[in-house]
């Protein structure tokens, strides 16, 4: 016999996620140096650049002395004592194509702080950052290209949340990368994105944060409040079912991706003061793009965090002064202390998600033509699960406006809330307020 469905008044037994604050994060995001990020950068700088064709054998200059210095940086960092954290190297042969004369060996190097739960080992969470650099010509293997913010930003954040989870026991995997090539054509990040896949590994969330460390747009304006998550509202993996259905209840703004930026928008403006991060309802900027994309096109949750105002003389720049006007990215407008406060927001989010229960499954929507939703979900059989969390917005609305905690169970009955004018998803939650992402009705009853 199944039990009954859960009464909204049922909410009141719960408080919500949302007053729940860990002093474990709170420990981790005291330990976010904003100096050691701003050496990072610095150290990628002094290699002159980092283009993906450039020198390979120097230690001084070229891509091939930055990429042995980072893994030697992610290597370090898992010989610390109490550090989880395994070196992790991703080699391939990157074979000719528009922005690559001829055939070159690339690395992505990075580590891997692996999960703790044995029924979620395929499991995992990815962060990643470019480091290779360009000039204004993107063959240009020669001319200098510092890359400090683009992406040294993103790179030094990477290994700074390694640093600082590195003795973290999650749930899940969690993949903190340096991906090679991306002005190349996002082959790295490609090359990744297929390798995880091939080996069988469920991407839970996946981002790229790139170009987060100015705060000075060319557009006159001085902000290091804001930032950007960019995310598709509709999975570019969508079988015909899932269209099918996804007409039928309206909810192409809620994509897998979509829902990953609202949960690190909502995770990080819950921690770090001064921070206000947008959900950009678009996969990214006009016509451009970053190594996000690559884990889109295979079909998982992948989302890019970017800086809020970008400064186009400082991206895609040869160094020059033209016209009294300098142009090149160069560390001297480089703002470590705002990528750290970025690096705070997204830790967050991500510390949180590796640290969840598994999600609800098979989420079912009833109660049409009726004046009552009905909703059904299947429970894995994690003994974290302590509630679970619906979520809920007008179906005018693309933020969430509700967030109602009910005790551990697998329906609810919400009594005079018509189904055809709200949006409702289901995410379980353990005692110290880890959520999983919400997930969104598949099927109707």
């Amino acid at each position: 016999m199944r039990a009954p469905f859960l009464l909204g008044f049922t909410l009141t037994l719960f408080c919500s996620a949302q007053e729940i604050r860990n002093p474990k994060i709170d420990a981790m995001l005291q330990s976010v140096d904003a100096k050691r990020i701003q050496g990072t950068v610095t150290k990628l700088v002094s290699f002159g650049t980092r283009n993906t064709l450039s020198d390979t054998v120097s230690e001084l200059r070229g891509i091939g002395g930055a990429r042995r210095w980072l893994a030697s940086e992610f290597n370090a960092l898992a010989k610390v004592p109490g550090s989880r954290l395994q070196p992790f190297e991703d080699r391939f042969t990157a074979e000719p194509g528009p922005r690559i004369p001829m055939a070159v060996e690339l690395l992505n190097v990075g580590a891997v702080l692996p999960g703790t739960d044995p029924l979620r080992t395929k499991e995992a969470i990815i962060l990643t950052g470019h480091y290779d650099s360009r000039a204004s010509d993107v063959l240009n293997a020669t001319a200098d290209a510092p890359g400090a913010n683009d992406d040294g930003s993103g790179t030094a954040l990477t290994l700074e949340l390694a640093r600082v989870m590195a003795a973290e026991k999650p749930a899940v995997n969690i993949y903190f990368v340096a991906v090679a090539g991306e002005e190349q054509g996002l082959v790295g990040s490609a090359h990744l994105a297929k390798r995880l896949k091939t080996e069988g590994f469920n991407i839970l969330a996946m981002v790229s944060v790139d170009i987060a460390g100015n705060t000075e747009g060319q557009d006159g304006v001085k902000d290091n409040v804001h930032g950007r998550l960019w995310s598709e509202g509709v999975s570019a993996s969508e079988s015909p079912e899932q269209k099918k259905f996804r007409q039928a209840i309206g909810n192409e703004n809620d994509g897998a991706a979509r829902e990953w930026a609202r949960y690190v928008k909502r995770a990080a403006e819950r921690y770090v003061e001064n921070l206000d991060l947008l959900v950009m309802l678009r996969r990214d900027r006009i016509a451009r793009g970053s190594d996000h994309m690559s884990f889109a096109s295979e079909g998982f949750p992948a989302i890019c965090l970017r800086e809020m105002h970008e400064h186009y003389d400082r991206q895609h720049q040869d160094v020059r002064m033209l016209n009294g006007r300098s142009y090149g990215d160069d560390l001297a407008h480089f703002d470590a202390a705002y990528t750290a406060k970025l690096a705070k927001g997204l830790g967050t989010a991500i510390w949180q998600l590796s640290h969840a229960p598994a999600p609800p499954l098979n989420v079912t929507l009833g109660g049409a033509v009726s004046p009552d939703t009905k909703l059904r979900w299947t429970l894995s059989l994690d003994p974290r699960i302590a509630a679970v969390h619906l979520f809920r917005r007008r179906a005018d609305s693309v933020a969430w406006q509700r967030i109602q905690a009910f005790p551990k169970a697998d329906k609810l009955l919400l009594k005079d809330v018509p189904p055809d004018n709200e949006v409702f998803a289901i995410a379980t939650v353990d005692t110290d307020g880890n959520e999983s992402l919400p997930t969104y009705p598949t099927k109707l009853e």
